[in-house]
């Protein structure tokens, strides 16, 4: 066993901050970190040192704190979320909860939700949540709505319009796609409400998958909510919660069915599994980041390698990945990111990089704008920097994209640098993944550099690992 570093972190049984260290054996890296009343917990967070090490290599940001936290530091990370002065990093997401209902019932579920319409919040309650965004994010603010299931409401295009009213930015919906395939009117009030991007629940290619996790098929639907958006010209992010013996053996089928819904579908979010709220008992059903990257290496036959993913727009190196590549006109995949670029050099902070993220790749492709001298500006993925400024790296070349011609990707078309430009503003896919903590798992450096937060219906920021965080039983530390 060798030491790489200390933690604190969090007594699975009873929630209290304890510490820790980090260790590798065999290759792996572990948490192991003691409780006095409760013993010793050890949980696996890497299944490869190499790629954790390079993660580090890769990742180095500047950081804009937020506007204007809204409580005090009394007894310490993370009990004093609010958001406390002490936090590092500006808000580039608000998750806005507006129900606590679903009409899933999933399996996995760390919202745990309910049938209960009284608890939902009401206009007035949704209006303060807003305000508080508006306080407390920097510009540009990005919202999340988010539940339970957000179309149980039929209020929901109020709620969407009364955002833009109050000067939100971007609002993206965050849906299991059911109603909105089933209803063209409420979509339709949905869109005329100005909702800027779906962030879809897709968990597979197959329905076989959405029967073990909810007991019901739902790949139609989820397919008819796709084509719902394309005529309305909204964006959709695929999310696919994995797990292994779950789906971890269709994460490449997803990335292909992606491919063949551009450019209304901008992304895949990846969110493996983490063990809060409703989940199954089998810790071993996790994924860790190396391995879902190795998944998608395999089943894509080596085209998207685990070398194009890299921690460009995280809190920190180790909170996910992100790629950003091209898709050609025979499914043919040319990331455009690669470790091998280095760390992520910017005057930007990485809340400012991952709101240009949302408000442009995962939105529809009137976004996507060529500056003054005709070349697409790439935003977001690992810097900001023209199409042409980039190279495309492999196995057996380092080619700049200006050296290409149109031909030695579409054999149908003419080698014309327009073209290819062209291609590059509709045929290029974000391909993320957020690796999401659980009392297990838990690091305070992590949550404290954290740039996703719920707001609380009593005006409070809290990170989104803190307000989903459970002990071993289920017991919330603040949802």
């Amino acid at each position: 066993m060798e030491q790489i570093g200390t933690v604190t972190s969090l007594c699975p049984e009873c929630l209290k901050r304890i510490e820790g260290v980090k260790f590798v054996e065999e290759g792996k890296v572990y948490i192991k970190k003691e409780c006095p009343e409760h013993g010793s917990f050890t949980a696996l967070i890497s299944s490869d040192i190499e790629h954790y090490n390079l993660m580090d290599k890769c990742f180095e940001v500047d950081r804009a704190k937020v506007k204007a936290p809204l409580t005090k530091v009394e007894k310490g990370c993370p009990f004093d979320c609010g958001i406390c002065p002490e936090h590092t990093q500006d808000t580039c997401l608000a998750v806005v909860e507006v129900t606590d209902r679903c009409n899933m019932g999933c399996t996995y579920c760390f919202a745990n939700s309910s049938m209960d319409e009284s608890l939902d919040p009401d206009m007035d309650t949704i209006r303060g949540m807003f305000e508080t965004v508006l306080k407390c994010q920097n510009e540009p603010t990005c919202i999340q709505i988010s539940g339970g299931e957000p179309t149980l409401r039929n209020d929901l295009p109020e709620i969407i319009k009364m955002a833009k009213d109050m000067g939100i930015n971007h609002v993206e919906l965050n849906t299991n796609g059911n109603r909105i395939a089933r209803d063209q009117e409420y979509f339709d009030k949905i869109a005329a409400a100005g909702v800027d991007s779906l962030y879809l629940g897709f968990d597979g290619v197959s329905d076989d998958i959405y029967i073990q996790r909810t007991g019901k098929k739902q790949l139609d639907l989820k397919s008819e909510a796709i084509n719902k958006c394309e005529k309305a010209g909204i964006g959709v992010v695929l999310v696919p919660l994995v797990a292994k013996n779950y789906n971890l053996h269709e994460v490449g089928k997803i990335i292909d069915f992606a491919s063949k819904h551009l450019p209304t579908i901008r992304g895949v979010h990846y969110q493996p599994v983490f063990f809060s709220g409703r989940s199954a008992d089998e810790i071993e059903a996790k994924v860790t980041t190396p391995e879902l990257l190795k998944a998608i290496e395999e089943q894509t036959n080596g085209q998207i390698k685990m070398d194009n993913f890299t921690p460009a727009l995280m809190p920190t190196a180790h909170c996910g990945a992100t790629c950003l590549t091209l898709v050609n006109a025979n499914g043919g995949y040319m990331p455009l990111t690669d470790v091998s670029m280095g760390a992520m050099k910017s005057e930007k902070d990485v809340a400012s990089k991952t709101k240009g993220s949302i408000m442009g790749r995962w939105k529809g492709s009137d976004d996507q704008k060529n500056d003054s001298s005709g070349d697409l500006m790439i935003k977001g993925s690992c810097c900001d920097k023209p199409l042409s400024d980039l190279t495309i790296k492999s196995s057996c070349c380092e080619t700049p994209i200006s050296d290409l011609s149109t031909s030695s990707i579409n054999t149908d078309a003419a080698g014309e640098w327009g073209d290819f430009v062209n291609m590059s503003t509709n045929s290029y896919l974000t391909i993320s993944m957020m690796a999401f903590q659980d009392v297990w798992t838990y690091e305070k450096e992590r949550v404290e550099n954290c740039c996703i937060h719920v707001v609380t219906r009593d005006g409070k920021f809290i990170p989104f690992c803190n307000y989903n965080m459970t002990d071993c039983k289920g017991n919330h530390l603040y949802r």
